[in-house]
């Protein structure tokens, strides 16, 4: 297998925290390389040789993640202008203009927010491997459709292997996110980094309908550049552009959803448990011991396939009763899904 991490890796990460002004401090004993790895495959690193730039953003959304649970759990009473101004604007401004080339360590970014709930940071990452196998599948150009679904399929297990780490992939009613008593904190406190947030999820979700609608690598390029333009078009226009709702896959990535509905009900419940880990942190009220149980608690219901079900056609519907235009958009393709 290939591994994520390495040494030269891990010493970019370092290295580009230094520059951002972070102090690694305790980070130290976290900086060991993640035994989580790419399934060995062909196709690995298809995506990144094709949209370079694109996937550079994914370092920088990572990097947006990590720091605002580090700063929640590190500033619990942090002013509105800490992550909505200060924040907001280095990365929007900064960050996502010269995105880092390289992932980066998010221990060394948010080396407290690591040690709080490591078994939830590493949730995450494995999902985040996922997102990026199944984009290099469908950037692959060797491979027929059909045989692209055979490795989406064969990534599937592989995901679903860790057991211990994969999100399920039955379809969660909204009271999860939004029914608890610390639900919403995150988004009243910081309106304008929870759009962004949601900005970041639109990309990644609509990417794939730019991928998947594409009959040849020509227009696999023209579609990708439209979803970029239109993420970028989000941000510019800030902040009365961003997403005013979560952006939910079976609206604003039909195609995706259509072809692979476990994997879409995958991302859309890591999508929901970011947002849960943020209202958790944000909420004052929660008691500052609490929250790792919390946090472990939360993120039990969204790996078990047993609480907090809705059906297939439910998800659909819930996702289209919210409005597409409120989450973004749809993805802004042309052509018709690859057979």
């Amino acid at each position: 297998m290939q591994r994520l991490f390495s040494r030269s890796w891990v010493v970019a990460s370092v290295s580009f925290v230094v520059a951002l002004g972070v102090p690694p401090g305790s980070a130290d004993a976290q900086l060991q390389p993640n035994p989580q790895t790419y399934l060995a495959a062909p196709y690995n690193w298809a995506f990144r040789d094709r949209f370079p730039n694109v996937d550079a953003l994914f370092n920088a959304f990572d990097y947006g993640h990590a720091i605002l649970y580090e700063t929640l759990w590190r500033q619990p009473n942090a002013p509105a202008s800490v992550l909505d101004t200060t924040r907001f604007q280095f990365i929007t401004r900064k960050l996502l203009r010269n995105p880092p080339n390289v992932p980066l360590d998010e221990s060394a970014i948010g080396p407290n927010w690591v040690k709080l709930a490591p078994e939830v940071a590493q949730m995450f990452e494995w999902a985040h491997l996922f997102h990026r196998q199944v984009y290099d599948v469908w950037s692959d150009d060797r491979l027929s459709p059909a045989q692209k679904d055979v490795q989406v399929a064969r990534l599937m297990r592989y995901y679903d292997s860790r057991d211990d780490l994969a999100f399920s992939s039955k379809p969660k009613s909204m009271n999860l996110m939004e029914g608890q008593p610390y639900s919403l904190a995150f988004r009243k406190r910081f309106p304008k980094f929870n759009g962004l947030i949601w900005s970041y999820h639109w990309l990644q979700m609509t990417l794939y309908d730019a991928l998947l609608a594409s009959s040849s690598p020509a227009e696999r390029k023209e579609n990708v550049s439209a979803v970029v333009a239109r993420f970028w078009s989000l941000i510019d226009s800030a902040p009365a552009s961003l997403p005013s709702v979560m952006p939910q896959s079976a609206a604003i990535a039909p195609r995706f959803t259509a072809r692979y509905p476990e994997a879409a009900i995958i991302f859309d419940n890591l999508h929901s448990l970011h947002d849960v880990v943020s209202d958790i942190l944000a909420d004052t009220t929660v008691p500052r011991g609490a929250k790792r149980r919390m946090i472990l608690e939360a993120a039990a219901r969204y790996r078990d396939s047993t609480s907090s079900i809705t059906s297939l056609e439910e998800w659909k519907s819930m996702a289209e009763s919210m409005g597409v235009a409120n989450m973004g958009g749809v993805a802004p393709v042309t052509g018709g899904n690859e057979r």
